[in-house]
């Protein structure tokens, strides 16, 4: 069965501030290297500066807030405030917020989400407190060796890293999800719980 490859070759801007991409696509044997079928196709994509628009800048590691998902009403801004904080804390696409330490992912307890948003101990206890009851943030005991670690995620609704929502963050935030996830979306989630 032939195989296909595609080479991206990036060429010069043209005057509408674009970059013309083409794709060159062979299809070959991979047993012997014969090229079967050739086809070259040309795309205009938008350029990294445009004058008139400025820098096009993508963050690897920027985190998604949704405008048209409220935040919940009793959410005061200084909460918000706190949780956009901690949404730079959120580790890899696992909105869990942690951190690499002593070779591992660690999560923060409350007090490590009490010294991120500066707060004492028992101020850092009742806003998480807090956040729980909004189900902004949640709590996940995990079994680690013979102790018991807590483990805070942020309700991707809210605030999201990575690129995809991945089936233990969706399970986790379900109920709140629910009107805010096509339907198709949850049917795909509930199968592949299945299998």
């Amino acid at each position: 069965m032939p195989k296909k490859r595609e080479v991206w070759q990036l060429g010069k801007q043209n005057n509408m501030n674009k970059i013309c991409k083409e794709v060159l696509t062979r299809e070959f044997d991979p047993n012997t290297g014969e090229v079967f079928r050739q086809h070259k196709k040309q795309q205009f994509v938008a350029s990294k500066f445009d004058p008139a628009k400025g820098y096009l800048w993508r963050s690897r590691d920027g985190v998604k807030s949704f405008f048209d998902i409220p935040f919940p009403e009793a959410m005061s801004m200084i909460d918000r405030g706190r949780m956009a904080t901690l949404s730079k804390h959120m580790w890899g696409d696992t909105n869990m917020l942690g951190y690499r330490g002593f070779g591992r992912i660690k999560p923060y307890d409350i007090d490590g989400i009490g010294r991120l948003v500066d707060l004492n101990p028992k101020q850092a206890e009742l806003f998480v407190r807090r956040m729980q009851k909004y189900t902004v943030i949640k709590c996940v005991p995990v079994p680690f060796g013979d102790k018991t670690e807590l483990q805070y995620y942020v309700n991707p609704l809210y605030y999201f890293k990575g690129p995809r929502l991945s089936g233990n963050l969706y399970e986790l935030f379900h109920e709140e999800m629910e009107k805010y996830v096509p339907e198709w979306v949850r049917i795909a989630f509930s199968k592949s719980d299945e299998s």
